[in-house]
C-alpha cells in the first residue's frame, strides 16, 4: 500500500513542528541517514566550501601568531619545568 500526499514545504515543516521531541529526533536521524546514503560527496563539498570560504590570516597576523606561540611555549616550559 502506498500513500502519496502533495503538500508544500512549509506545510511539512508545520506538521513536523507539531510532533513530540522524540519523533522529531527520529525524523532528523532518518533524513540524515538518507542524505548520507544518497550523496556523501555533497556533504564533503559543503565542508570544503565552508573551510575555504573562512577567514585567512594576513602576513602581520601570522607573524604575531608565531611570536605569541613562541613566547607562550617559553612561558609554559618555564612554568612546568
Amino acid at each position: 500500500m502506498e500513500l502519496r500526499l502533495d503538500i508544500g514545504f512549509n506545510q511539512l515543516i508545520g506538521l513536523i513542528k507539531q510532533l513530540p521531541p522524540d519523533q522529531k529526533l527520529k525524523i532528523k536521524k532518518e533524513v540524515e541517514k538518507q542524505i548520507m546514503s544518497t550523496d556523501k560527496s555533497l556533504i564533503n563539498n559543503d565542508l570544503t566550501e565552508l573551510l575555504l570560504s573562512g577567514p585567512v590570516m594576513t602576513k602581520d597576523e601570522e607573524s604575531n601568531f608565531k611570536k605569541f606561540n613562541k613566547e607562550f611555549s617559553k612561558w609554559t616550559k618555564n612554568l612546568y619545568a
